[in-house]
């Protein structure tokens, strides 16, 4: 416990400059994509994340160093995922009556999006580390960060990944729910959740409200069931 205490207090206490990088950025995003009726491909993401890079280039600040700097946003993807629980909490009467086919959606959405990622690695013939780095990308980042630490993989190689994941998917999934005739909200909010991590959740919010609860719930158990299953998985990868 005190461990864990001490490592959260160097996330904020690391925090510098290089924070207002991120913030600038974020919100030069946001104003695009607001302007532009929130097209998923003009998503803030998208646009800070390009700005923060030729910027981190031109000054020749190294990426490590940056990510050092800013531990407070790091430390903050706690409690904003917790914060998430209180949709949440307002939908759980509707549960009981979907828990099957929940359950069933959660264990092979989770299953296929680790496993996917890890054949492909194989395929490609990439490294041990980069297959470890990469085993969580469909995960929220305070738990893929936790599991790539514990694996042993590189954290900067998984933020990234992950964030092209949740990009990737808020950018089809208007289209895939056409395709499949998926039209309920609450399937919709669910499977953003487990496939687009936070970034599908906040997408979904901007559906409704019991949209994002279910992605909420479905990012959530997705963290707690690839937490489980990873570290046996990646054993069978591993050369």
């Amino acid at each position: 416990m005190n461990e864990m205490l001490m490592h959260q207090w160097q996330l904020i206490a690391g925090s510098s400059w290089p924070l207002l990088l991120s913030v600038i950025g974020f919100v030069i995003g946001l104003r695009i994509y607001n302007r532009s009726g929130k097209v998923s491909l003009l998503h803030p993401l998208l646009i800070a994340t390009p700005l923060i890079y030729f910027t981190l280039n031109l000054i020749e600040l190294d990426f490590s160093l940056y990510y050092q700097g800013n531990g407070l946003l790091t430390w903050l993807l706690g409690p904003a995922t917790v914060a998430l629980a209180v949709p949440l909490s307002q939908q759980l009467r509707q549960l009981p009556a979907l828990f099957k086919p929940l359950s069933i959606a959660l264990l092979l959405g989770g299953l296929f999006a680790t496993l996917i990622a890890l054949v492909m690695v194989k395929l490609f013939g990439l490294n041990d580390t980069i297959l470890l780095s990469l085993a969580p990308k469909s995960v929220t980042s305070p738990i893929a960060l936790g599991l790539v630490e514990q694996l042993g993989g590189i954290t900067g190689l998984l933020a990234m990944a992950t964030m092209v994941t949740g990009l990737a998917g808020i950018v089809v999934a208007k289209t895939v729910f056409q395709l499949t005739g998926v039209a309920d909200e609450r399937w919709q909010g669910l499977i953003l959740g487990v496939t687009a991590h936070a970034i599908g959740t906040a997408k979904a919010f901007e559906t409704s409200p019991r949209c994002g609860a279910f992605a909420t719930l479905g990012m959530g158990l997705n963290g707690i069931w690839t937490s489980l299953f990873l570290p046996v998985a990646v054993g069978l990868f591993v050369s």
